[in-house]
């Protein structure tokens, strides 16, 4: 055949899958098999063609493809996929061409052979493929006792028995696997005989245990068989009974486990006591609560952690109680485990019980099991708790009333917090109001407005501006934004980045600044006004500790009326509580302050209060839906009262996100100062990047004199590029 006409015929074939409906079956026309055996046939066709051809053929294939696919099968490169086609066919013709196969290949053709028989079952086989079990090559060895284990015939059997006390290595393996697969497909008597034979083998230990398994499972004496080998020696045998006893229901196995328990060494008592709490009998509990009890510390361990999932009723809880105070702390704390973990109505009432025993040990035990049970039903006793006369009660039980309903409880932990008699107690009034107002807070309604949003590692390498891009997800509906560079691309390749959003929800305006890796949430929640209004009302009467603490709830509740409060707070008389209420205001989110803060920072004769409304200002003045010349105009009424080199990079950062002649300069006057000189020329190259040509004097000067000062190659590598491009 011309090798030209090679792929049309592929063409054609191709076409002729097309199947044919006649009488509402489906046949393939005998002219497209034709053409498919005639591409195998032509010596002129490409590998490929002809492994196009099998493919189609592994389809339609009838017994007039046998002799060419059989012709194949020494081929190297072909032979698995003539096979394939070969195996799909019922005909005898398929087993004969195979079976004479078997003499004239040799390596992996040979192999491939092998599976077609096994994978047919073919019975015929046995005998050629018991006598390969010995041959020299490990592959056809392997390949021929996996295929008698699919054969699985009785002289498939004896051929794999026959050969294995003589077998080692993975070929050894092989025939085991053979003989677990004919021992499957036989009688119980037959494949108890395999078994055992596998049984008596020293090696390998998985066959062994496996042999065992089955054994006990179909044996009509299993249960005595399993009895025996939970007494062995053999660690094995009797870890595979074990095992066993899982696919066992019978109640009569659990007795079996009892009865063995006690005799046993410890590592094989751990085993059972494992065993029996995997079955979940009941009946086994008696014996587990006596091994808790009187076992070594391994036993016990062991036994208590196998409670949980037997008992069925309140019959372990008297048991474990006595446990959790064991002088051994292992012990205690798994009883306690236990316990937690034990379910029922029964249960919790254990556990308020203990919280009201007086004792120190078991009420503390008794809150951490409320905890740890997630028992909700529980007020009464926990307020109760709240006012014992021992500290780390109370202390522990304020910090739970806080997983209850806030609005049953908040108004409560606000009085426990102003009775509080030390600081540990009010921080855990503080924790447990603090967690109700995040948990109970409500999305704030209002359409969420992006006003600018800058991507890279900012300060300290190149940046991107992403506002349009982040405005465009949020216009579309979403309320996170994943922070990658899949994103926003990447500004500064091998450095990790972040994304600065400002934005304002429900008139307030935020900003949220969100490492790479994380997600943007781009909404904000609000605590309930009646909350807000609690701890508002309490500041009136509270002691100075407890105001400072109220003030802290306050930012945490955010809103306008928590910002009055805090603005009161500022004229208090006590010292500390005046201090906490000025860095609090400094730190707020909303640009509202900003004036009073600015003011703050020009006023204020102490020191402290100045660095940290000159630090809120800076945060607050690039938030400011204002032109950048504003913007500028207030860093630079700030720069003569800045006296630290903390506010002093603090300025620099925020300078670095406003590319504008004036920042470029303003960041450029600080190149002298040795301190600061590194954020300064992080600052100036930031801006660079951003500027338009038009300010390309400027940026050039700017540029050198970060090239003459720097000693950061990184910063230098920009620099030299940024002017490249100038």
């Amino acid at each position: 055949m011309n090798k030209q006409r090679v792929p049309l015929i592929l063409l054609v074939s191709a076409m002729l899958l097309n199947v044919v409906t006649c009488f509402g079956q489906t046949v393939p026309p005998a002219s497209q098999q034709e053409s498919l055996i005639a591409v195998l046939k032509d010596a002129n066709a490409s590998r490929q063609q002809k492994a196009t051809a099998l493919r189609q053929l592994s389809f339609i294939a009838t017994k007039q493809a046998i002799p060419t696919l059989a012709s194949l099968l020494a081929d190297e490169d072909l032979n698995h996929m003539a096979r394939y086609a070969l195996e799909s066919l019922s005909d005898t013709a398929v087993d004969t061409a195979l079976l004479q196969a078997l003499g004239n290949l040799e390596g992996k053709p040979l192999v491939g052979v092998i599976g077609s028989l096994g994978v047919r079952r073919e019975t015929h086989a046995a005998s050629p493929l018991s006598a390969m079990l010995t041959d020299r090559d490990p592959l056809v060895a392997q390949a021929a006792a996996r295929a008698l284990g699919h054969i699985g015939n009785a002289e498939a059997a004896r051929g794999l028995s026959r050969v294995l006390p003589r077998s080692v290595g993975d070929t050894k393996l092989a025939i085991c696997e053979g003989l677990f697969h004919c021992a499957e497909k036989t009688d119980n008597s037959s494949a108890a005989k395999i078994y055992n034979q596998l049984l008596e083998l020293k090696t390998p230990h998985q066959v062994r245990a496996g042999a065992l398994c089955q054994l006990i499972l179909i044996h009509e004496e299993g249960l005595d068989l399993l009895k025996t080998h939970l007494k062995s020696k053999d660690y094995v045998l009797f870890s595979a009974a074990a095992q066993t006893a899982l696919q066992m229901p019978d109640t009569r196995v659990t007795q079996a486990l009892v009865a063995a328990l006690n005799r046993l060494p410890v590592d094989h008592q751990v085993i059972i006591l494992g065993t029996l709490a995997k079955r979940g009998d009941p009946a086994a509990l008696p014996a587990i609560l006596t091994a808790a009890v009187q076992g070594s510390p391994t036993v016990r361990l062991a036994a208590i952690k196998a409670i949980p999932p037997i008992a069925a009723d309140a019959s372990a809880l008297d048991t474990l109680v006595i446990l959790m105070k064991d002088a051994d702390k292992q012990i205690a704390q798994a009883a306690q485990a236990s316990l937690a973990a034990l379910p029922g109505p029964e249960a919790d009432k254990a556990v308020c019980d203990l919280l009201e025993t007086g004792n120190r040990a078991s009420q503390l035990q008794a809150l951490e099991l409320i905890k740890r049970r997630r028992m909700t039903q529980v007020s009464p006793a926990l307020l109760k708790a709240a006012t014992d006369n021992d500290v780390a009660v109370r202390t522990a039980s304020i910090k739970m009333l806080g997983d209850l309903d806030g609005a049953e409880w908040f108004p409560v932990l606000i009085e426990l917090l102003l009775d509080a008699q030390n600081p540990v107690e009010m921080r855990a009034a503080e924790q447990a109001l603090s967690a109700i107002c995040t948990r109970d807070a409500q999305p704030v309604p209002g359409q969420v407005t992006i006003l600018k949003a800058i991507y890279g590692a900012v300060g300290a390498g190149g940046s991107a501006d992403v506002t349009k891009k982040v405005k465009g997800l949020v216009e579309a509906g979403a309320s996170t934004v994943e922070v990658s560079n899949a994103h926003f691309g990447d500004p500064a390749s091998g450095l990790v980045k972040q994304l600065q959003i400002q934005f304002t929800v429900g008139g307030i305006t935020r900003s949220l600044t969100v490492k790479e890796g994380q997600n943007a949430t781009l909404l904000t929640s609000v605590t309930p006004p009646a909350y807000v209004k609690g701890l508002c009302t309490a500041m009136a009467k509270a002691p100075p500790l407890q105001k400072r603490t109220l003030l802290r709830l306050l930012r945490v509740a955010q809103g306008s009326a928590a910002l009055e409060a805090i603005r009161g707070a500022i004229q208090d008389k006590d010292a500390g509580v005046r201090g906490e209420a000025v860095s609090i205001f400094c730190a707020w989110p909303a640009v509202e302050v900003l004036p009073e803060v600015k003011e703050l920072a020009k006023t204020t004769q102490d020191n402290k209060v100045k660095i940290l409304a000159l630090r809120g200002a800076i945060r607050l003045i690039p938030l400011q839906n204002i032109p950048v010349q504003e913007k500028l105009a207030g860093f630079r009424a700030l720069q003569p009262l800045i006296e630290q080199d903390q506010e002093r990079r603090l300025l620099l950062g925020s300078l670095a996100e406003i590319p504008h002649p004036d920042s470029l300069a303003m960041a450029s006057a600080c190149l002298d100062n040795r301190t600061t000189q590194n954020e300064a020329c992080f600052a100036v190259i930031a801006i660079a990047e951003k500027m338009p040509p038009k300010n390309a004097a400027a940026v050039k000067q700017a540029l050198q004199k970060v090239l003459k000062l720097t000693t950061n190659n990184e910063v230098k590598k920009r620099a030299r590029q940024l002017l490249t491009q100038i």
